[in-house]
């Protein structure tokens, strides 16, 4: 798959449990384990850390954040204007093919500098691998993977460029570059951080609708004019997370993740994770599909016009739901299938049939009638329950035969 060309990767969640990343393929995720691709270890060194913001304001070489092109009060103090240096040459490739192992690679990037979009973008690569970088060594590896994941999460790729889908058809490229175009002509930003210049001009974070003390650090984002938010404040409004390197994308006053944002203009495939362009698509249980990825989740038999078992989630045939999650009848020792009734007490189960779930010492039914249960048998009354010998045996037998 082009999103991950690695495999093996070890899993940050399972450990040792999991022998390596092995991608599914078409969803997102290890064959062996079943967590996701970012759950792995993952290579930082693929230019995947830069790739996601080039990919998104590579079509934007304007001398102007297009967030900021129109003024707006700003809650800020404001900076000072940037200095006018030569056009933009390559600087965009030199860009992607940076490893962000060394944050001094980046520092040594000169971008045009009257690109107020991009000379932040750099800025807020270096500022966050710089604090990874002053981080104790054991904290330095934990916190790349977070920020990696974050990145992997918010801004997937294949939401960024066609390149990264597997599930895109020709025919709807021109809707995928319809909805990057206006994705960011209209909704991509990159908030500022600054001081609150003043008290009068304020009504409170946008987020918590906490008041902003004057000289106190804020965040602005110029699709949202006259808003301000806490640094700690600054999330997607689905997600509730931190925006990563405050990239976010704005609809009808509200900030997002990338994700999250597409998610309000199409639906997304829970296999897959790609956006849904089709007019043609599946959906159950509250989530949507592709058509051919609406599949059994253990064993990927097509599931259209298909009986199947919703569980965690995900849906399941019927064979593969009885062979992975049936319980075993306390009575008869047999499977309880999905197709056949059962009852639950606790940690025991029967089918619901008379033959199972009866008393253990006379064989009287037992269903829709109040029961004792003592070590996982169960009884009709208290006398049931103290009788032992041959009658109780001989009604426990013919109960296994007659089922």
């Amino acid at each position: 798959m082009p999103n991950y060309p690695h495999n093996g990767q070890r899993c940050l969640k399972c450990h040792d449990r999991c022998p390596g990343l092995e991608l599914h393929y078409f969803r997102k995720i290890c064959n062996h384990c079943r967590c996701l691709a970012e759950d792995h270890d993952l290579p930082s060194c693929q230019q995947r850390d830069c790739r996601p913001m080039s990919m998104l304001f590579q079509s934007s070489l304007s001398p102007r954040d297009p967030a900021s092109s129109s003024p707006s009060p700003s809650p800020l103090a404001p900076p000072s204007p940037p200095s006018p240096v030569e056009r933009p040459s390559d600087w965009s490739t030199q860009f992607e093919k940076l490893s962000l192992v060394d944050p001094g690679d980046l520092t040594q990037l000169k971008p045009p500098q009257n690109d107020v979009v991009l000379t932040k973008l750099i800025s807020e690569n270096v500022r966050s691998q710089k604090f990874i970088s002053m981080l104790p060594e054991d904290k330095q590896e934990f916190a790349s993977n977070l920020r990696r994941k974050q990145l992997q999460r918010q801004l997937p790729l294949h939401d960024l460029d066609p390149r990264f889908c597997n599930s895109l058809a020709q025919s709807e490229a021109g809707k995928f570059e319809k909805f990057a175009d206006r994705r960011r002509k209209k909704a991509a930003g990159i908030g500022q951080i600054g001081e609150v210049a003043s008290e009068g001009s304020l009504v409170g974070c946008a987020g918590c609708q906490q008041k902003m003390e004057k000289g106190s650090p804020a965040v602005v984002a110029g699709r949202v004019p006259g808003e301000c938010w806490h640094p700690g404040c600054f999330a997607c409004t689905t997600c509730k997370q931190l925006l990563v390197d405050m990239i976010y994308f704005h609809k009808k006053g509200r900030i997002y993740c990338e994700r999250h944002y597409a998610d309000l203009l199409y639906p997304r495939c829970s296999a897959c994770d790609e956006i849904i362009f089709s007019r043609e698509y599946t959906q159950a249980e509250g989530r949507s599909w592709h058509v051919q990825h609406f599949c059994c989740w253990y064993c990927d038999a097509p599931l259209a016009g298909q009986r199947y078992i919703a569980k965690d989630n995900n849906p399941y045939c019927v064979v593969c739901f009885d062979k992975l999650f049936s319980k075993i009848c306390g009575t008869c020792q047999r499977p309880i299938t999905a197709e056949a009734p059962g009852v639950t007490h606790g940690e025991f189960h029967w089918h619901a049939c008379p033959h199972c779930f009866s008393c253990h010492a006379c064989g009287r039914t037992l269903l829709n009638q109040p029961f004792m249960l003592t070590d996982g048998k169960i009884y009709c009354t208290s006398n049931c329950r103290h009788r032992s010998g041959p009658t109780c045996l001989t009604a426990s037998i013919a109960r296994q035969y007659t089922h």
